[in-house]
């Protein structure tokens, strides 16, 4: 009889590792709001597309790797990315949309005129300044879920090159 491993499903690890994902972003996120700085800096945004969701992701893909028989291919891989990225922005934005509309109303209002002055340092034109002002306005949440998904799939893409494990032998 053969022993076989029970392996985990990519929504469970994706879930898991969603919430911890979110979890760390709520705190870096309460802290700069607590310190009176902008939550939505887009240093802030770098450090977590190009450092913290890639090292999320390898730390999910390593534990169903471990969980499971140690094998994972590129598919599954990247759809761990994507429900990470999926559980993380929905998450993510309940929160961001309670701590906004409840919270720190005026938080949105001081990032608008924060963007306003970084668009007038640079000698852009009036008008696009408030079209751009807008569109943010306008379109915030939808570039934050959309966004959200489409970079975590993105990024998923790539570091699911890196950290999957093919089993040399067929199953069926």
């Amino acid at each position: 009889m053969e022993n076989t491993v029970a392996k985990p499903s990519t929504f469970s690890v994706g879930l898991k590792w969603g919430l911890i994902s979110t979890l760390i972003h709520i705190v870096v996120f309460l802290a700069l709001a607590l310190l009176g700085e902008n939550p939505f800096n887009e240093i802030v945004g770098y450090i977590s597309m190009l450092v913290v969701t890639p090292l999320i992701y390898v730390l999910a893909h390593k534990a169903f790797k471990d969980a499971g028989d140690g094998f994972m291919t590129y598919g599954q891989g990247v759809l761990i990315a994507f429900f990470i990225a999926l559980a993380g922005t929905i998450l993510g934005f309940v929160f961001t949309y309670i701590y906004l509309n409840f919270v720190d109303t005026n938080l949105m209002d001081r990032h608008l005129q924060e963007l306003t002055e970084k668009l007038s340092e640079k000698n852009t034109p009036e008008n696009q300044i408030e079209m751009t002002i807008q569109v943010t306005r306008d379109y915030f949440w939808l570039f934050y879920v959309g966004g959200g998904i489409f970079v975590g799939v993105l990024i998923g893409l790539i570091v699911t090159i890196f950290t999957q494990k093919k089993n040399p032998e067929p199953t069926f």
